[in-house]
């Protein structure tokens, strides 16, 4: 059997504890049978494949919105990738172009059952990734919840900003400058022109 992460085994274990007890057993064996069949896969792999239960919201050819099974507050979901990345930097052009009108919509919808929202982009373990696997936390927020996200900025100066942002322009991939598209008409009247000098 596959060596699990910690994460891994902490996922299953959650995702076990929210089922009636009568059927975890039989669950756990189901779910520890796909990791010895398999190379291991992340929860959200799993989940893509229906081989852990989802509550789906949203689905295309590329993404996938589940409601979070520990939720911080009613409505939290999860928007995922169907293709196993770990960074946002890793989505293709089709996907970049659809993932921001997937959460508006998303967000549109908690906006009928929330006071405000989150939306949470998590990469790297000091940031709190837990999988490696780019996932967006969609969280709806209320008065008196009891979530917090805080942070304590200082004071920077204006030639280390400088500094921090000659270093972040030169480092953005650039973008390949597109194509013209071809004016066929234009193109048609030189040839015939050149026809005419060269019979």
């Amino acid at each position: 059997m596959p060596k699990l992460t910690k994460e891994q085994l902490e996922q299953i274990q959650e995702y076990i504890q929210s089922l009636p007890e009568e059927e975890r057993e039989e669950k756990l064996k189901e779910v520890m049978a796909q990791f010895e069949q398999e190379a291991p896969q992340c929860p959200f792999c799993l989940m893509n494949e229906s081989k852990i239960p989802t509550t789906k919201i949203y689905e295309d050819q590329n993404f996938l919105c589940v409601l979070e099974i520990n939720p911080v507050n009613n409505g939290h979901m999860l928007l995922f990738t169907k293709r196993h990345i770990r960074l946002f930097a890793e989505l293709n052009d089709e996907e970049t172009e659809t993932i921001g009108k997937i959460i508006k919509k998303l967000a549109f919808a908690l906006s009928t059952i929330s006071e405000g929202l989150n939306i949470l982009d998590s990469e790297g373990k000091l940031a709190g990734q837990k999988f490696d696997h780019f996932v967006i936390n969609i969280i709806p927020r209320s008065k008196d919840d009891a979530m917090k996200i805080s942070w304590s900025g200082k004071q920077d100066n204006e030639e280390h900003l400088k500094k921090v942002k000659d270093i972040l322009i030169e480092s953005m991939p650039t973008e390949k400058p597109k194509a013209e598209p071809v004016d066929e008409d234009r193109l048609k009247k030189e040839f015939y022109k050149l026809k005419r000098r060269h019979p």
